[in-house]
């Protein structure tokens, strides 16, 4: 027993890291994309070179810049009708560090009363209150990444001074342009699912691949002596050997080309981020604090993540209120007591539904997966319309929600204590 919960706390002291380097490039990225891309936009508006001003030094800079900068940070889905992820980014000038806050996709969120009824003279039938990655399917393209700011300054009583957005085929796009990657693929990965449209096809060794197979390589699961552990490993590995390749002399001149290649996939207002370009250097991952916005999953017509307020507004002022010497030191705790590994849970798959098979149909599907589904049975109370996904804590369940049409979120913490520490109750919106 002893042994297992060293390898679990090692598991998630990898997963930490690994979360520590992608934030890290992340980060990167969005200084990288948003720097070139407010050239590109300066030049492509006919502003002279004058008013470009690069030779900034440091300190002049820091004078400027305010203490902590705020990022919203969207990454889109391929509609660009929901963000799949919502983060608020905070970069300390003065320590160069720097806080991620994500947020639940689930949140809860009330549009103001002046933009509900701009919504309401377009459409009908849409409440008020509503998830908070569903916001930019109520208002117009143009509006969508303004709407979700003020909604989150309004929510969390923040102010945010730049967002970016970001089509996540951007990312495969910008390492197509940055690389080719290198990297050490541990043994022959191969893998078909036409249902997701994904086929995984790499050789072992050392490799130098593009934006296509970067993507196969951190999402190939199978074949990992030590499972996940190994997986999270490659992964780490990738991300040290992107940034490295980011941050050549080569591609630091390259700017330009590369915003000009991934501007198709980005939106945002980050346009003086030349006043930024002198902090990439100082990036590192030990500098990086990862947290997520404290609350709980609770359902009210459907679930919803409901964010405490009070630990919200602490949590926040802390960040804002930073010092060199107040940085959140036991961040990394904090992630290792949160993470669980999904793959070592027991899952009781039962059919709500009136289709026969139907469970050990997801049975066949979550095992081919790698993850432990104890029984395929009937639920009781027939018929259930949405999939119920009862789980230990939301994250579990966010793992999941990706192998279903239509799901809510139950969180029970307690299960961890029980034979199947997940129950999944199939609704018919699974039947096709």
């Amino acid at each position: 027993m002893a042994r297992k919960g060293q390898n679990k706390k090692k598991k998630n002291r990898l997963l930490s890291k690994f979360l520590k380097v992608f934030v890290l490039a992340f980060m990167t990225l969005i200084i990288v994309i948003g720097l070139g891309t407010g050239v590109y936009l300066l030049i492509s508006k006919n502003i002279g070179q004058a008013d470009i001003k690069i030779g900034k030094g440091k300190e002049k800079v820091e004078e400027e810049l305010e203490k902590i900068s705020t990022f919203a940070i969207f990454g889109l889905d391929k509609d660009n009708y929901r963000t799949d992820v919502v983060m608020l980014l905070f970069f300390n000038n003065l320590t160069n560090k720097i806080n991620i806050v994500s947020i639940p996709r689930d949140t809860m969120v009330t549009i103001p009363d002046d933009m509900y009824a701009d919504i309401q003279e377009r459409r009908s039938g849409v409440d008020q209150t509503i998830k908070i990655n569903e916001v930019p399917a109520y208002f117009q393209p143009e509006h969508r990444n303004d709407a979700s700011v003020r909604i989150i300054e309004e929510t969390f009583d923040v102010d945010i001074d730049y967002y970016v957005s970001l089509d996540l085929d951007g990312f495969k796009k910008i390492v197509d342009i940055v690389g080719p990657i290198e990297v050490d693929i541990p043994f022959n990965m191969k893998y078909s699912d036409p249902i997701q449209g994904l086929r995984i096809d790499l050789d072992a060794g050392i490799q130098y691949i593009d934006g296509d197979q970067a993507e196969q390589l951190v999402r190939y699961r199978k074949g990992y002596a030590n499972g996940d552990l190994g997986r999270i490993e490659t992964q780490h590995e990738f991300m040290k050997s992107f940034m490295d390749k980011l941050l050549t002399t080569e591609n630091k001149i390259n700017i330009l080309n590369i915003a000009k290649s991934v501007f198709v996939y980005v939106d945002t207002d980050f346009l003086n981020a030349i006043d930024y370009v002198n902090y990439i250097d100082d990036l590192s991952a030990e500098n990086i604090a990862i947290e997520t916005l404290p609350g709980e999953t609770k359902y009210i017509g459907r679930s919803f993540f409901i964010h405490d307020e009070v630990l919200t507004k602490a949590l926040l002022d802390n960040i804002l209120n930073a010092t060199v010497d107040s940085i959140a030191e036991d961040t990394e705790k904090e992630i290792e007591e949160e993470v669980i590994d999904v793959k070592t849970l027991n899952i009781s798959m039962q059919n709500g539904t009136y289709t026969a098979g139907l469970a050990a149909k997801y049975k066949g599907i979550l095992q081919e997966a790698g993850y432990s589904v104890s029984e395929a049975v009937d639920y009781t109370e027939k018929p259930v319309r949405i999939t119920r996904l009862i789980v230990p804590n939301e994250k579990v369940g966010q793992e999941l929600e990706m192998y279903f049409e239509n799901t809510s979120l139950e969180v029970r913490e307690n299960l961890l204590n029980e034979d199947n520490e997940i129950i999944i109750v199939l609704g018919e919106s699974e039947v096709k």
